[in-house]
């Protein structure tokens, strides 16, 4: 069986049982307001000129702790082939293909960090954050980590650290080397906490941050039931879920390259889960009914 198959099948087994029979929805007109309305400091970073800058963390996908559909695919240190990163729809295959909309930025393999880190780009009209003609166009970067499937564990405490207090990615481009402050954290891989493993302790949400860099940002985990597992511990965290999913999934790269498209359009909260939806329907071959069953509300 493929990797392709096997995620198919999983994932209709679980969502033709939720599904409701019906078809994409007519969101009430009160959510017009775009996501990072709710996130001033994004606003106001953007207005001045910085990156819209979104960082996942990618975990290899481990043939030891699920079935990864093949054993290359499941080589938890094999960047080229393994399912998760450099497979045909692998994160990174996905934000390297031709016309993608995508420019490589760097790539490293950061010293006691993840096994590689690709800083991708693209511009978004300065229009689409209410910004006026003469504004130059919006860069978004996006920073994808792949980790050591053996390491998921870090992994997941990278995010949570990362998604509850904030953090910076330094990088070279065009010969320089640059400093940015992260906006959205993003997982997207296989959900280690339905094997036991918990999130670290929940510290108190701080009234006032003193140093905006310690400030939660907001969040979205690509991983099967990742709203019952991360959602409240994240939200009680101060970060705010963008997009979670509640039943099994398959975290391949044309998914994560919805949602950070649709975050650099600044789309509302409302068409970003459609936008999800209805790519996660279009990859996988399903209805929007049944795809929309499996990320959250």
């Amino acid at each position: 069986m493929t990797s392709r198959t096997l995620w198919l099948a999983l994932t209709l087994s679980c969502a033709l049982a939720t599904a409701p029979a019906f078809a994409a929805p007519d969101e009430a007109s009160t959510e017009k307001l775009p996501w990072s309305h709710a996130h001033p400091s994004v606003v106001a970073d953007v207005a001045r000129g910085r990156p819209l800058v979104v960082r996942a963390i990618v975990p290899l996908c481990s043939n030891d702790q699920i079935d990864c559909g093949g054993t290359a695919a499941g080589r938890a240190g094999d960047l080229d082939r393994n399912l998760y990163w450099g497979a045909i729809f692998g994160v990174r295959r996905m934000f390297d293909r031709k016309r993608s909309g995508w420019t490589r930025v760097d790539s490293m393999q950061p010293q006691n960090g993840p096994l590689e880190r690709i800083v991708y780009r693209r511009y978004v009209a300065a229009k689409r954050w209410g910004l006026g003609a003469k504004h130059s166009p919006v860069e978004q970067l996006v920073v994808l980590d792949a980790v050591h499937g053996d390491d998921i564990n870090r992994a997941v405490d990278g995010f949570w650290s990362l998604a509850t207090t904030g953090g910076d990615v330094t990088f070279t481009d065009g010969g320089k080397k640059r400093t940015v402050t992260v906006h959205v954290a993003g997982y997207s891989g296989h959900n280690r906490l339905m094997d036991g493993v918990d999130l670290p302790k929940v510290a108190p949400k701080p009234a006032a941050p003193r140093h905006r860099r310690r400030m939660a940002m907001p969040s979205f985990v690509l991983a099967c039931y990742s709203e019952a597992y991360f959602s409240e511990s994240l939200n009680r965290a101060g970060s705010r879920p963008l997009v979670m999913t509640r039943a099994l999934m398959a975290p391949e790269g044309y998914v994560l390259d919805a949602v950070v498209r649709a975050l650099g359009d600044n789309a509302t909260e409302v068409q970003l889960r459609r936008r999800v939806v209805s790519t996660y329907a279009k990859w996988q071959k399903l209805t929007y009914g049944t795809s929309s069953a499996i990320f959250s509300r």
